[in-house]
């Protein structure tokens, strides 16, 4: 079992070895203030009903007078500086030294009438803790390259071939059980990451550079090898804490190449003045240092860097402002990730709104420019609810209008304010707010749900969203006017007179994607003058026969209740 001698350790390892235990074993944690004077590292906890605080001391032996008077001082800096602004539920006292009850009541005493908890940990829990990490013991202050040479033994012993006589079944297991030896194998070789390792087939060539970056928020590294000319290895690197890259550095030197004028050289420039991400560059990595295994990456290949998710940043909001300042519309961002320049003051931060309407990317503080780009999403198989709020700020955004980033909830601004962003995407939000507001129109008279079509633009979509605009206007009670050139009807249905006016009720459909959707309101069609279309082409004996219009061409469609609905109303 993993054992620290507390007492012979030095101080700034103790209460190093111990923040780190405490980090993975809450792994959002974040360690809030620096190490300085005594060394005492605070560690914060998030929980919905507020945050767990520990402060760490390296006292290994009863406390003397001074080491007290330490802890009062962290107390009472504590009560002034963190908790009036921090929802505190807890604050607890780590320390290697076991406390008596003596000192318990006088840590009772201390913190008494702030109605938070107040705890000790001692050195029996910490020394449970540390028997179930042998590794991060082995870290600190054991002998990690012998260690490592074993767990490498078991790697590769893991990694021999399956007996030839498995089949079926068995073998299936057997290379299970192989597969699972080498991943605990490989989660052993350090206590700060977690390894990945998957084998697939195709080419890392044919891959998107981002594939593997979203599958977890954790994951800091991901390095793509080209086997052999069907398949490839894909190693993850997951942070096993939110304070893993501070606790256990991951250190790359690299050389990295792009033409002048180029896409690339752009990307080079916004990644070294605002920490923008860097995607399938060409480049060489010259040394690299950190966890086992990526200390083999140096060489050359495609690199790429992307920002780790923002830990505690406050949620954001766009905001769409008038001429003079006041407020139009907010819509809630999420997704975001920042980053920041390797050298300056300069910022990225991308984000998208929480419908999934567009993505904003900033680029801030450099050294002649802040830029703003807002690029659309695909709105394809959205509901209109959805995507209207979005689309109404983007096209609010001309006519001096402006937009400006800002901390949810009525916070403080966090980005220049860009005024009368006339786009091609605002024009286009523009014009497309009404089509979307008939859909939604639409939607309230059918059961079915109602989708935004994934139509190409040109005739066939102007024609749609036209018929669209119409079935939704009389919907709204409008009556629709215009004339009208021939209609077939049944022979049987001719009357006596030489012009006469035709009445018909017919089904409202829309037709989305192929998709037929009845509506709860028919459409009442009246021609007001109509006559037998004489034309020696018109069949003797038919069924039908084609009228055209009489003396007055006009015609009037409205929306009525559906007579099928009329008929279930009186039974």
């Amino acid at each position: 079992m993993a054992k620290v001698n507390w007492e012979r350790e030095p101080g700034e390892i103790v209460e190093e070895f111990v923040a780190a235990m405490l980090l993975l074993d809450h792994p959002h944690g974040n360690q809030i203030t620096p190490s300085r004077g005594d060394r005492g590292v605070d560690i914060c906890v998030r929980h919905p009903e507020g945050f767990d605080i520990y402060q760490v001391k390296r006292y290994a032996g009863k406390l003397t007078a001074k080491q007290a008077n330490d802890i009062e001082r962290s107390w009472r800096t504590f009560v002034d500086k963190t908790l009036p602004v921090l929802p505190v539920r807890s604050w607890t006292l780590v320390t290697p030294w076991e406390p008596t009850n003596e000192r318990l009541e006088w840590l009772d005493e201390l913190t008494a009438g702030h109605g938070i908890r107040v705890g000790w940990m001692g050195g029996r829990i910490l020394d449970g803790m540390a028997a179930h990490r042998p590794s991060l013991v082995e870290y600190f202050f054991g002998d990690g390259g012998a260690r490592l040479q074993r767990l490498m033994a078991a790697a590769l012993h893991a990694g021999t071939e399956v007996p030839e006589q498995k089949a079926g079944d068995d073998l299936l297991a057997a290379v299970i059980g192989r597969h699972q030896a080498l991943t605990v194998a490989l989660n052993e070789l350090d206590p700060f990451y977690r390894y990945e390792v998957e084998v697939r087939t195709g080419k890392v060539s044919d891959q998107p550079w981002d594939a593997d970056t979203h599958s977890d928020p954790m994951i800091v590294l991901v390095q793509y090898q080209q086997l052999d000319a069907v398949t490839y290895l894909v190693m993850r690197l997951i942070a096993l804490s939110a304070e893993s890259t501070r606790l256990r550095p991951i250190v790359m030197s690299s050389e990295l190449t792009a033409s002048p004028g180029t896409s690339q050289a752009q990307a080079l420039a916004d990644f070294r003045e605002f920490g923008a991400p860097l995607q399938d560059m060409p480049g060489r990595i010259t040394d690299v240092t950190g966890p086992p295994g990526i200390t083999a990456l140096p060489g050359e290949g495609r690199i790429s860097i992307w920002p780790r998710p923002v830990q505690n940043m406050p949620d954001l909001e766009v905001r769409a402002l008038s001429a003079d300042g006041s407020v139009l519309q907010t819509l809630d961002l999420v997704e975001v990730e920042n980053g920041r320049a390797t050298a300056g003051p300069g910022v990225w931060i991308a984000a998208r709104d929480s419908s999934g309407v567009f993505r904003l990317e900033l680029r801030l503080n450099g050294s002649d420019r802040s830029m703003l780009e807002i690029t659309p999403m695909n709105l394809a198989g959205r509901t209109p609810a959805e995507v209207l709020p979005a689309m109404r700020l983007i096209a609010s955004l001309e006519d001096g209008n402006a937009l400006v980033l800002a901390i949810r909830g009525g916070g403080k601004s966090i980005s220049p304010v860009w005024q009368n962003l006339r786009s091609p995407l605002t024009s286009q939000a523009k014009s497309h707010v009404p089509a979307l507001e008939a859909l939604q129109t639409i939607q309230v008279h059918t059961y079915e749900r109602v989708e935004i079509p994934d139509l190409p633009a040109g005739p066939a979509f102007a024609q749609w969203w036209g018929r669209t605009l119409n079935i939704a206007r009389i919907l709204n009670g409008e009556q629709l006017t215009g004339t009208w050139t021939k209609l077939p009807v049944p022979r049987n249905l001719l009357p006596a007179d030489d012009e006469f006016a035709v009445t018909m009720t017919l089904p409202l459909l829309i037709d989305i994607d192929g998709r037929k959707i009845r509506l709860d309101m028919d459409q009442y069609v009246i021609r007001k003058s109509a006559r037998v279309h004489d034309a020696t082409g018109n069949p003797p004996h038919g069924d039908t026969i084609t009228l055209i219009p009489g003396s007055d061409p006009a015609m009037t469609v409205t929306a009525v209740a559906r007579a099928d609905l009329q008929q279930v109303k009186r039974s």
